[in-house]
């Protein structure tokens, strides 16, 4: 096989997984997309040589669709072909009007969805604020029983030290202080308990936001599931056309294409009965969320 033959045959094939992608009606909105196949910078020709740009591809109508151009044999080189090929899919883009895209359209559950999403950080956010205080404070009930317990040794040791009245005074006053101090740590720690419980209510709520999300993702892939089994029938309709539209030559090219078209139309009923399907299932899960 030619170096320009095998080119030609990538070329062909790449249209053909561009044009798949193009006919998906979402990933056909994408502005990356669709920045991919007009963007006249991003592929240069050859070694050394700026990109080409034809303003008139850019201008022509957008219902003309070209093939892709054979190599010569002096060599055209990749990149300028694969460029011809970008130009090819985006005019085919454009003259090929999508299907029409399923979207979320229950404007309460829009609402309820951003809502609650809005909760969950806030959700979120006041947890770790909680659990920064409850560790702060955690470590101030420490050293406070720390501080009592040294005030009670302390006390301990001025007693045990006292020569005259002044100093079992001054060992009576260290100890009432060092009793006050220990008591405040006691009330911290009860302190601590309540803040732990209100803090695993928090925690509570967070958890049941994951079940909310995994009902969100259900009905997200739902819906997903409907817009492929969409553009799957619209490309599948559109090559149906296309084999009807063109002329066989002979008997036998004329009954391949029949028989293509037949097994092109069995498709299309079992994609029609799987889009149904999962319709119905869509609709279920929305009732659900009602």
């Amino acid at each position: 096989m030619q170096r320009h033959e095998f080119v030609n045959q990538r070329c062909v094939a790449v249209q053909r997984y561009l044009c798949r992608i193009a006919a998906h009606p979402t990933v056909a909105r994408s502005d990356d997309f669709r920045t991919f196949l007009t963007d006249p910078s991003g592929i240069p020709t050859s070694e050394g040589e700026s990109p080409r740009f034809n303003p008139s591809i850019t201008a022509a109508s957008p219902t003309a669709v070209t093939t892709p151009t054979t190599p010569t044999k002096g060599g055209r080189d990749f990149f300028g072909m694969f460029k011809d090929l970008k130009q090819t899919v985006a005019n085919g883009l454009m003259a090929v009007r999508p299907p029409p895209v399923e979207e979320e359209t229950d404007a309460k559950f829009l609402f309820h969805k951003a809502k609650l999403e809005q909760l969950e950080q806030q959700l979120a956010a006041t947890s770790q604020q909680a659990e920064a205080f409850a560790k702060a404070h955690e470590d101030f009930r420490t050293t406070t029983a720390h501080l009592g317990m040294t005030f009670v040794k302390l006390a301990k040791f001025e007693k045990d030290q006292s020569t005259c009245s002044s100093h079992r005074t001054r060992a009576i006053n260290i100890n009432n202080f060092a009793n006050a101090v220990v008591k405040v740590s006691r009330s911290q720690t009860k302190l601590d308990a309540e803040i732990v419980k209100h803090l695993d209510t928090i925690h509570k709520y967070l958890e049941t936001m994951t079940s909310v999300h995994n009902a969100f993702t259900d009905r997200s892939n739902a819906l997903l599931h409907i817009q492929s089994l969409s553009s799957d029938l619209f490309a599948l309709h559109n090559r149906v056309a296309k084999l009807e539209s063109v002329s066989s030559r002979g008997i036998d090219q004329e009954r391949t294409r029949y028989q293509k078209v037949e097994e092109l139309k069995e498709t299309i009923r079992t994609s029609e009965d799987a889009k149904s399907h999962a319709r119905k299932e869509y609709e279920l899960i929305k009732k659900q969320h009602e």
